[in-house]
């Protein structure tokens, strides 16, 4: 029997799913060091949603926490999730931005990057992969799982050949809203490795109550890794507990995990907990209607919230209705950042509007017509008819040469010469200029009460 190694996602995913990724960079510190001799293969401590928060709400340089991790953690890798060509922002970056924000992370201590594209397109995830196989990382390539009449295994095997193709190191199966069920994993995963040379991952989430047995699946199928989440921080809409993956997959034999750490560890993050309660989400046990709508958790809680605010809580259910009914329209594509923020926006303004595609969405009409990159299905025709009518959106696609005359001039401007000459102050301008700014300028502390949006327009939803 191979035993997977084993991804603590706590530090990311883990805190962003139940907390909106509002744990502070020294309520981690004291647990470093610990977690640090566990015997995890990697943390996932960085990139996805807790960059942009960070700037956006705790007041924090992202840079420095990441230089905090590296300086505790001596063993095990430190693993990030990047957004393809959109890194950790909401937009395509020029490669130039893609190649420096790369080389900058590795610089500071990341080892693995997860990179994935909401679309699945591989144009999106080559030159991130090429940047970071440059650096001497994991350039691991993901899968963007989801289910639909278009999604079936020979697709999912063909797009994992393709990224293997393109350079990637290993392979991530990332199924952002728990819809792998436990057989297909066990048939997809066997499939991987007989037609695969890299190893595979599985990230996989609570929310529809699968988790544990699509994981324990993967196991028996011979999976390299899993992702799970120490079990203070773990279920609902997070991940497997880790300890309960572990008792699984070792039963009466020796685990080569420190139990005792985890025990630690656990009860750490259990106190961390109670301080964040106000973040947490309205779930309290399985969602089986995800299922069907797919519409990740934190998705749907901003949306509830964002009824509520226009006095519309009783169009909850039609809104729900309406998210898969826009998804069928555009091809079938997964519900991830961004295109989950973009198609849970048009369905808000549907089910408001009280008219289907009455007004659109600048970002929804710039999806349809291939702005964000090449949709896996068929659009419906008279939809395709309707955005015909509007102009495609430029969208900015400066190098990185032009941007940095932008950072030096505000710098300038600003007297803030100890950050002129820094990549990463650079990269933070570069990703998030407003919050960015208000930072560097420190003109404001955020809020838990700020309205939360995308520098585009549309609702902010963390569903990496």
């Amino acid at each position: 029997m191979i035993f997977p190694s084993i991804t603590e996602v706590v530090l990311r995913d883990g805190q962003q799913s139940l907390i909106a990724s509002r744990m502070r960079t020294n309520d981690m510190v004291p647990i470093l060091s610990k977690m640090d001799l566990v015997g995890y293969s990697s943390l996932e401590a960085w990139g996805g949603a807790t960059y942009d928060c960070c700037l956006r709400f705790l007041n924090e340089d992202p840079w420095e926490r990441l230089k905090t991790l590296k300086k505790y953690l001596k063993q095990t890798k430190i693993q990030m999730l990047l957004r393809g060509k959109n890194l950790v922002g909401y937009k395509k970056y020029h490669d130039s931005v893609v190649e420096l924000f790369i080389k900058t992370s590795a610089k500071e201590g990341v080892a693995i990057f997860r990179i994935f594209d909401a679309l699945n397109d591989i144009d999106n995830i080559e030159s991130s992969i090429t940047f970071a196989r440059k650096q001497d990382t994991d350039a691991q390539g993901t899968i963007s799982y989801t289910t639909s009449p278009i999604h079936n295994l020979n697709y999912w095997l063909r797009l994992a050949k393709n990224i293997e193709d393109i350079g990637a190191s290993s392979l991530a199966i990332k199924d952002m809203a728990g819809l792998l069920r436990p057989k297909t994993a066990y048939t997809l995963i066997k499939k991987l490795k007989k037609n695969l040379n890299i190893p595979i991952h599985l990230h996989t989430h609570s929310t529809t109550g699968l988790a544990d047995a699509t994981n324990f699946k993967a196991f028996e199928a011979g999976v390299d890794n899993i992702d799970t989440s120490i079990s203070s921080f773990s279920n609902l809409y997070a991940h497997t507990a880790t300890e309960s993956m572990i008792a699984m997959m070792y039963d009466n034999r020796s685990s080569p995990f420190n139990n005792e750490l985890l025990t630690e560890i656990s009860k750490y993050f259990e106190n961390i907990r109670k301080n964040y309660s106000k973040y947490e989400g309205s779930m309290k046990g399985i969602d089986v209607k995800m299922l069907t709508n797919q519409v990740p958790g934190g998705m749907l809680s901003i949306l509830e919230k964002q009824l509520v605010d226009l006095k519309k809580q009783h169009k909850l259910m039609d809104l729900i209705k309406e998210i898969p009914r826009i998804r069928k329209d555009v091809g079938y594509i997964p519900l991830v950042t961004p295109t989950s923020q973009i198609v849970g926006a048009q369905a808000l303004s549907n089910i408001i509007d009280g008219e289907r595609y009455k007004n659109l969405n600048k970002e929804f009409i710039d999806l349809i017509r291939g702005g964000y990159g090449k949709i896996p299905g068929v659009v419906d025709l008279d939809l395709q008819r309707k955005v015909e009518d509007y102009q495609l959106h430029e969208i900015d696609h400066f190098d990185v040469d032009i941007l940095k005359k932008d950072f030096i001039s505000f710098c300038e401007e600003n007297n803030l010469k100890k950050i002129k000459n820094s990549d990463t102050d650079l990269l933070n301008f570069i990703l998030f200029p407003e919050q960015a700014k208000d930072f560097y300028l420190q003109q404001r502390k955020p809020s838990f009460n700020d309205i939360i949006e995308l520098q585009e327009g549309f609702g902010f939803y963390l569903s990496d």
